[in-house]
């Protein structure tokens, strides 16, 4: 299973002995969207994800319930109240990672063109990291911006 840890505020893959697809599809929805990525809490509120706290870490496991994401995605309606909803934009996303883990939940043809500039590179990095691994992905990684400078007053 993919394990995610929080760092900063993000979610980072964390699994030992993983492989390149699992590192991507967890990239992935940690680092979709603008801001925050939309599916962590989401997952969390559908049941998909399971937490294992760490006693000797500052930080926790989540595992996704990849197969169980799968069954959920093929199925048509989404119920809102049972946590799963979003644009169409981040179901395109969620149906990307679950793709690459599952085989299961994506028409990669269909979805791509329906993303916006930024997430579409995000999806193409994880295609890549899939095949390649980290370093086949960082040219589709997000620029990081320079912290901003406060002259002293």
């Amino acid at each position: 299973m993919a394990e995610w840890t929080p760092i900063g505020g993000a979610l980072v893959s964390s699994a030992k002995g993983r492989s390149w697809r699992e590192e991507a599809a967890c990239w992935l929805l940690a680092e979709s969207g603008a801001g925050e990525s939309h599916w962590p809490d989401r997952l969390q509120e559908a049941g998909l994800i399971s937490w294992e706290t760490q006693e000797s870490e500052d930080w926790d496991l989540a595992f996704v319930r990849w197969p169980a994401l799968a069954e959920t995605l093929a199925v048509k309606e989404h119920d809102p109240a049972g946590g799963l909803y979003g644009t169409g934009a981040e179901w395109c996303v969620l149906r990307f990672a679950c793709s690459l883990m599952t085989g299961n939940g994506g028409d990669w043809g269909t979805d791509l063109p329906r993303l916006d500039s930024v997430n579409q590179r995000i999806v193409l990095g994880a295609l890549a990291w899939a095949a390649g691994g980290e370093k086949a992905a960082y040219p589709y990684m997000p620029k990081q911006s320079e912290p901003e400078l406060v002259p002293p007053a």
